[in-house]
């Protein structure tokens, strides 16, 4: 019964779903005597099964991780931190709106930064639309982290990686930060750079954190059934930012 749980259930489950979905309306397809349509809702299916499953997502995903790995000794002024995101709605303790994962993971890669450097900290992350901005927030993190508060900078303006490194750029200009480390995501990181090396940052060091991905993968049985497909939507979302950030400012 285990087995067979852990079998269906992707199946019953969006995205899943929408595999059994695309299967059934062909065998009723052919069931009618429409065989040339039953082909392309088969054909749907097999397409969304193979892009659901683990190893199309961490394919994506680790071609951009990989890119850049983090340094064994880092020399610079400044470490910059981008937010990646809060609850507004999810208690958060202390600092009040909880991070998301990827926030988190950021913002506690900083603070193991600075016990280790003694370096200050820059937290970009403004409000992408509406609600609070993010880095007052993620700055409350850091200091519940041991980070002294008057080694923190947060920058407020930002809504998106291209005015992260803008408006880090000014920041660090006006602090005299010649070296900045760059502080997020790992998938993230290719995108980070290039803002960053387009805003004017020279010799940035890149220190990626929060890894969803592994060079070289082990996979079971339900790793090739459908998933979420988080990772493969994380990877599309950074290929598409980086095409758009490339083409706005040809």
């Amino acid at each position: 019964m285990f087995l067979l749980k852990k079998i269906i259930v992707p199946f019953l489950l969006p995205p899943g779903f929408f595999v059994t979905l695309a299967l059934g309306l062909g065998l009723w397809n052919i069931k009618k005597s429409r065989i040339k349509c039953s082909y392309g809702y088969f054909f749907a299916a097999v397409f969304m099964w193979l892009a659901l499953a683990r190893p199309a997502g961490d394919m994506a995903l680790a071609r951009l991780e990989y890119a850049f790995l983090p340094p064994a000794d880092v020399k610079a002024d400044v470490i910059v931190v981008l937010g990646g995101g809060i609850n507004e709605g999810a208690p958060g303790g202390a600092v009040g709106p909880s991070l998301e994962g990827a926030s988190l993971e950021r913002a506690a890669e900083a603070a193991r930064l600075y016990k280790r450097y003694r370096l200050p900290i820059i937290v970009s992350g403004g409000a992408a639309f509406s609600g609070p901005a993010e880095s007052p927030i993620v700055k409350k993190y850091l200091v519940s982290a041991g980070v002294p508060a008057d080694k923190i900078i947060t920058e407020e303006r930002s809504r998106d990686t291209f005015e992260n490194a803008v408006f880090s750029k000014k920041l660090c200009d006006e602090k005299g930060y010649k070296k900045a480390v760059i502080v997020t995501s790992a998938y993230h990181m290719k995108r980070a750079v290039w803002s960053f090396e387009k805003a004017g940052f020279k010799d940035a060091v890149p220190y990626p954190t929060g890894y969803k991905s592994s060079k070289t993968p082990q996979y079971y049985y339900v790793d090739f059934l459908p998933g979420p497909g988080d990772n493969l939507r994380a990877a599309m979302h950074e290929y598409l930012g980086l095409v758009f950030y490339k083409i706005s400012r040809l």
